[in-house]
């Protein structure tokens, strides 16, 4: 049996992903294999520059970061060390978890207003 295991990060504010990942100041880890979640827990994350947040997403073995909003600097940080980026989602925390666990995962329907395919400009998603 091949299984899956992934460890995706979530910005949150509550039970809400946080709408900026730059200024969040904590993050839900959650571990995935073959689409169950095996773990989940909460991470602290300080004032750090976008080097020293992509440093600890890596060390705490992130595959993929789900976030709102993030800046060119940090999503470039965290793409140099290999980690998905899936941007500008926004909603109930668990809500997203649970639908990115079952592969029922689609952005447009968690997709921040404003921020839909067929807007050009400061919105764009499927960075990596």
């Amino acid at each position: 049996m091949n299984e899956t295991r992934l460890t995706v990060a979530m910005p949150v504010w509550g039970n809400r992903l946080s709408p900026v990942f730059d200024s969040a100041r904590t993050v839900l880890i959650a571990d995935i294999e073959s689409g169950v979640l095996v773990d989940e827990r909460h991470e602290a994350l300080g004032p750090e520059s976008p080097v020293a947040r992509a440093q600890s997403l890596a060390d705490w073995r992130v595959d993929t970061l789900i976030c709102g909003a993030i800046s060119d600097e940090f999503s470039r940080a965290i793409g140099a060390h290999r980690i998905r980026i899936i941007p500008f989602i926004t909603g109930d925390a668990h809500q997203v978890l649970d639908a990115f666990r079952r592969g029922a995962f689609d952005p447009g329907s968690f997709r921040m207003p404003g921020c839909g395919r067929r807007r050009r400009g400061r919105c764009r998603g499927g960075r990596r």
